[in-house]
């Protein structure tokens, strides 16, 4: 539970979730993102890690075991998103060490393409290391060091954030809904975010799963993993838009929005530039932790599918990942497209595929005995109803009308 809380709680978090509200709508997409998390995003985390836990196997065993339809040709797709998907996704999160390396060092931090690329490498690299010692021995015990200081540090930034000259009309934004930014385009932003946050779209969750024991709570870990992503998420709301608006940064400014603020906040703090080291350094770690997530589902596929070692995978990973990120650093707004497509649109459809594949294929009754499988929550029948019905329709209901709006636009 603990790796799985890391991995839900990362940039998804602190650099999109901000930058997503700033350009799709402010409060009305935050209500949105919040009741998507609770309609879909907790029974989606409950139905893939019941997936994964039911049929033994990740992503590349759990779709051709639970005999859904087509299984190898999604599973491919899966597995082709979460590679494209991590690939920006990593190039955020060394944008990040760049940025530590910026408040410690200054000018001398060097933001040449050369540079850029080896904190890139160095971000991969490191990511594949910790792997190398597994879930439990890598991610989980970062997980218990990080995600503490993590919360702790947004928590002084908050207070500094929301003394800012100025940063109660920020406040107003986050809080204060407008009628006319409840639109489709909104609709598709706030799922996106509610199932890349979570680390739903039937691959991460999947893979963890069929590491859960008996023993393991479903219900009451997806409950748990949800309420900390989401307080991240809120938590980096008071620190980025209140601020923003006090120092005249456009929230619909796009992906650079972190990274545009944050500086500014620290100039304005006793010892800001120690305090950014520490900051950027935390976020890096956290955000190590997703981007680990998705390089495990890749490796636990090639193991699986091909017999290919754990290191072997590893050093594949490592040099097929370096290779596409020079897009991200090379093409502009390649990240925001990027993000569109494989992040937004691609993990709910593969959401969409995990709930399929759990009640259409294992059946309702194993997938409810699942679910209800060691906890002493209250799992209601209908809950399968909604996961066979109300769950894919109101998903691809949503693509649609977004797309359309998107378009239209």
């Amino acid at each position: 539970m603990l790796a799985t809380a890391g991995v839900a709680i990362g940039l998804g978090n602190i650099w999109r979730f901000p930058y997503m509200m700033g350009r799709y709508g402010g409060a009305a997409f935050l209500l949105l993102y919040l009741g998507i998390v609770l309609a879909f995003g907790v029974p989606v985390l409950m139905a893939e890690w019941a997936l994964g836990r039911a049929t033994g196997r990740g992503p590349w065993g759990a779709y051709r075991r639970a005999r859904l339809p087509g299984a190898g040709f999604w599973t491919v797709l899966l597995l082709v998103t979460v590679v494209m998907a991590s690939s920006y996704y990593g190039v955020v999160i060394a944008m990040v060490l760049q940025a530590a390396a910026v408040e410690l060092l200054g000018r001398a931090a060097s933001s040449t393409l050369p540079a850029q690329m080896g904190y890139t490498v160095a971000t991969i690299a490191l990511a594949c290391g910790v792997l190398a010692m597994g879930v439990r021995g890598g991610i989980e015990r970062i997980s218990r060091v990080a995600l503490p200081i993590f919360f702790l540090l947004f928590l002084v930034l908050i207070v500094r954030s929301l003394t800012l000259p100025g940063a109660g009309a920020g406040l107003r934004e986050l809080l204060v809904p407008r009628a006319d930014a409840f639109r489709g385009t909104t609709a598709l932003a706030a799922m996106g975010q509610a199932i890349f946050s979570l680390g739903v779209g039937g691959t991460f969750m999947v893979a963890y799963g069929s590491y859960m024991g008996h023993d393991d709570d479903i219900p009451r870990g997806a409950a748990l993993t949800a309420g900390a992503d989401v307080a991240a998420a809120l938590m980096a709301g008071l620190v980025i838009v209140p601020a923003a608006v006090a120092m005249g940064v456009a929230l619909d400014g796009g992906p650079g929005l972190l990274f545009d603020v944050m500086p500014r906040v620290f100039a304005l703090m006793p010892g800001g530039h120690a305090f950014g080291v520490l900051f950027y350094l935390a976020v890096f770690i956290v955000a190590l932790l997703s981007l680990m997530a998705a390089y495990e589902v890749v490796v636990q596929a090639l193991g699986t599918g091909l017999g290919w070692s754990r290191s072997r995978a590893l050093v594949v990973v490592l040099i097929v990942e370096a290779a596409l990120s020079i897009p991200a650093w090379t093409v502009g707004r390649y990240i925001e497209w990027s993000d569109l497509i494989w992040g937004t649109t691609m993990q709910p459809i593969g959401a969409v595929l995990a709930v399929v594949a759990l009640v259409w294929c294992v059946g309702r009754s194993v997938s409810l005995q699942e679910i209800r499988r060691s906890t002493s929550m209250p799992v209601p029948g209908w809950l399968i109803l909604w996961m066979r019905y109300g769950i894919p329709a109101g998903i691809l209901a949503t693509l649609a009308y977004g797309w359309y709006d998107t378009v239209a636009r």
